[in-house]
């Protein structure tokens, strides 16, 4: 078998669902799967698929100047490209690939696989775009839920964990309270760790008064901020300020970090001694996956499909409502100050992950999918 899949993405940079499909490549290939990525072909992306030896063809939504294309002529252009590869299966990488070229693969006759790693509030319009797809993936249960119970067809929705690279993420030999490292200053116990977008959503805000409140209570305590602002909207760039402002006036700028994009992670996480999650929406947070992987505790709101990771009941303690930088912040001292606690977190974190979030379970079950898509099993 050497089935020929096209896989769409909209952008060019490499997040969450960018490296959730780079993590599981090679597995899918050795089931004998073959790939061609039509994605913007100048961009972040499009060289780690060259490096992953996927033959890149250019695909852009969007305008020289920086504006989106109308469907119709994204639509026109993807149905191109999808007849010109004699691709076998489409996989649209995110919503809003599905929800362009779903329509487009029905028209053509092509199957289709859709990934839903987002929780958003969509038109009907868009609902019916993404109801054209053959199957759905969601990345969680609750990802699944919010769209069924808005529209979305139930009966060829699917949930598959992403997967997590135990040969990347792994633990420090040493307890993350005594390996004496940390991202920023080797002195500074805890070392903390934020991992994401800096935006709103992933509620940076938040954790700047968490840590605050840390700050003042655990002089030694420093933070570090690795990802950067990806959205141009006013909004989004004055949000930005606002936070580089607050850490710049308060008390503890000298112990705050912006680190901004490092491919250093998997090292950064074995040196940290907590991982601060404060998002205000999150479908399945690839970062904190990549936190128990590491067995680096966490501290995580409890939104979307972060109860799914931390499902059982040893983890509950590290669940907080939205909105609490106060609660994050007692639970952070608490933990700071318990390396037996740290250390027991920190073994069953990696236990979890690797039988549930592994990336050979997620390769089984794409595969299966794309199988029962094409009628092979």
């Amino acid at each position: 078998m050497n089935n020929k899949i096209l896989v769409a993405s909209e952008y060019g940079s490499v997040n969450g669902g960018e490296n959730s499909f780079l993590t599981i490549i090679d597995g899918l290939r050795q089931n004998g799967w073959s790939f061609i990525a039509a994605v913007p072909r100048r961009s972040p992306f499009a060289n780690r698929l060259r490096e992953s030896e996927v033959e890149v063809i250019d695909f852009c939504m969007h305008n020289a100047d920086g504006g989106k294309k109308s469907q119709t002529e994204i639509r026109e252009e993807f149905s191109t490209l999808a007849t010109r590869t004699a691709c076998d299966l489409v996989h649209c990488n995110s919503l809003s690939t599905s929800r362009i070229c779903g329509p487009a693969c029905r028209s053509l006759g092509i199957p289709s696989l859709g990934y839903l790693r987002d929780i958003l509030k969509l038109s009907k319009k868009a609902m019916a775009d993404l109801n054209q797809i053959d199957r759905l993936i969601a990345v969680s249960q609750a990802t699944k839920q919010w769209h069924c119970e808005r529209g979305l067809d139930p009966s060829r929705t699917f949930v598959v964990y992403n997967g997590v690279d135990s040969k990347v993420f792994f633990p420090d030999e040493k307890p993350p309270s005594q390996s004496g490292a940390a991202p920023f200053t080797p002195s500074a116990h805890p070392g903390l760790l934020f991992v994401g977008q800096i935006g709103m959503r992933k509620g940076v805000d938040s954790l700047l008064d968490a840590f605050f409140k840390i700050a003042q209570e655990i002089p030694t305590a420093e933070l570090a901020i690795v990802g950067q602002r990806y959205s141009q909207k006013q909004e989004a760039v004055d949000y930005e300020k606002r936070l580089i402002l607050q850490v710049e006036n308060s008390l503890f700028s000298k112990r705050i970090s912006w680190l901004g994009i490092r491919n250093d992670i998997p090292n950064l996480m074995r040196q940290s001694t907590i991982l601060i999650h404060p998002a205000r929406q999150e479908p399945l947070g690839r970062v904190l996956l990549e936190s128990a992987a590491s067995g680096l505790p966490m501290i995580a709101t409890d939104v979307g499909g972060t109860s799914e990771i931390l499902s059982p009941t040893e983890f509950n303690e590290l669940l907080v409502p939205p909105e609490s930088p106060a609660e994050i912040a007692r639970k952070v001292i608490e933990l700071s100050n318990s390396p037996q606690k740290l250390n027991a977190i920190s073994s069953q974190l990696r236990t979890r992950a690797m039988a549930n979030f592994s990336v050979e379970n997620c390769v089984s079950k794409l595969n299966w999918h794309y199988r029962e898509l094409l009628k092979l099993n």
